[in-house]
């Protein structure tokens, strides 16, 4: 009896912990996005220095998640986000506005998807 006792408390410090990650993951994945869209509304209007400022905030905001992040997420999905940011920065720095909303786009797409594998679904237990 104990030992199912012990079982059932185990399984449900998993599921809240599961949770909570969930969630945390999700703010994190829409404050990333959020400051994505001022970079490329601030590239839109030709302000690239607000654009490298708003460049340096995705990645202070990133550097302070990257422990969470990086524990349980796949490695290769953030060296793509820190390619394509190191990408933005350069174009940035260039003046080339096509290209760096180009990797802009491709950071939102991998904010938005960041999240997915980590929620906590039936598919993802098994």
């Amino acid at each position: 009896m104990k030992g199912v006792i012990a079982s059932a408390v185990i399984a449900a410090v998993i599921v809240a912990g599961s949770v909570a990650y969930t969630n945390h993951i999700d703010k994190v994945s829409r404050e990333l996005g959020e400051i994505n869209d001022r970079v490329m509304a601030y590239l839109y209007d030709g302000d690239y220095e607000s654009a490298g400022d708003e460049i340096e905030k995705l990645v202070q905001y990133l550097d302070e998640n990257s422990t969470v992040l990086a524990a349980t997420g796949n490695h290769e999905d953030f060296d793509k986000i820190e390619m394509n940011i190191s990408e933005v920065e350069g174009y940035i720095n260039g003046g080339e506005q096509t290209d760096a909303v180009s990797h802009c786009r491709v950071l939102g797409f991998l904010f938005e998807h960041l999240p997915k594998n980590y929620k906590f679904k039936l598919e993802n237990i098994l």
